[in-house]
């Protein structure tokens, strides 16, 4: 426990573990690293990423051409003609056919066919919905839609929340995914080779062994403050924590002095 207290507050103390093991170190790394991690899990799996505003942007998307077409839901079936809306953060395809290899977009896409619509966040599949599961009095056409009718348009954001929405689960797991690996990415950059680096010209007499293992013991402190982040939702804290574990790298290695003994 004092261990983890000094980890935590007191980096000028850390120097007190250089003989751990690589056992120990690979241990309180994994700890910290769960801490984090399961904060990140938390926040990431209960956030609604989609409401009806998601839905309202794209319904204006379809009121702002004012192209006349025969494409329309009905008796769970997309019929009439193709037709693509798109912006960019979001394109639609209705009953073209299309297929995601040949789309260049990097945002979300929504392919919608005669049956069902698959949706993609980033090339990545993220769901598909049936049509037959959908009210069976849900029905609505684009025309309609353009002529601000108010069923058409109701019924059309009901069918848009519910394909968004629908997809929530698989869209929080690839946002978790590209956090965990963007976090990684940083700790090893910056937490990690920014502090064997600047520890050298701190106190470049201590072996490398021992340098890796007291670097690693102040760069924990970067998960610390990441979970922090994540619990207050306060962004800017994961600029802070790329900053915290170098002035605890100073203070750790101001503190250590060799002294050799001679005869």
């Amino acid at each position: 426990m004092q261990r983890l207290k000094n980890i935590i507050c007191h980096p000028s103390r850390i120097g007190l573990y250089h003989k751990d093991s690589p056992l120990m170190i690979i241990l309180y790394l994994f700890l910290f690293l769960s801490f984090m991690v399961g904060m990140l899990a938390l926040k990431t799996f209960n956030t609604d990423y989609f409401d009806y505003s998601d839905a309202e942007y794209v319904i204006s998307l379809v009121e702002s051409d004012k192209k006349e077409v025969t494409t329309k839901y009905e008796n769970g079936k997309l019929t009439g003609d193709m037709l693509t809306v798109k912006d960019e953060g979001i394109e639609l395809y209705f009953l073209t056919g299309m297929t995601i290899n040949k789309i260049t977009n990097s945002g979300m896409i929504v392919l919608l066919e005669e049956d069902n619509a698959k949706v993609y966040y980033k090339y990545s599949y993220m769901g598909t919905i049936e049509y037959k599961n959908l009210d069976s009095n849900m029905k609505f056409s684009i025309n309609g839609i353009r002529s601000f009718n108010s069923d058409d348009i109701y019924n059309f954001r009901a069918f848009l929340y519910i394909t968004f929405t629908s997809i929530n689960t698989s869209y929080a797991k690839n946002v978790f995914i590209t956090n965990i690996v963007r976090i990684l990415e940083y700790y090893l950059i910056f937490a990690i080779l920014v502090l064997m680096v600047f520890s050298y010209f701190i106190n470049p007499g201590i072996r490398l062994d021992v340098r890796a293992k007291l670097g690693i013991y102040d760069s924990l402190i970067y998960f610390i403050i990441m979970f922090l982040s994540f619990a207050f939702e306060a962004q800017f804290l994961q600029y802070v924590a790329l900053i915290i574990p170098i002035i605890y790298c100073n203070v750790t290695f101001s503190h250590i002095i060799r002294v050799k003994v001679g005869k």
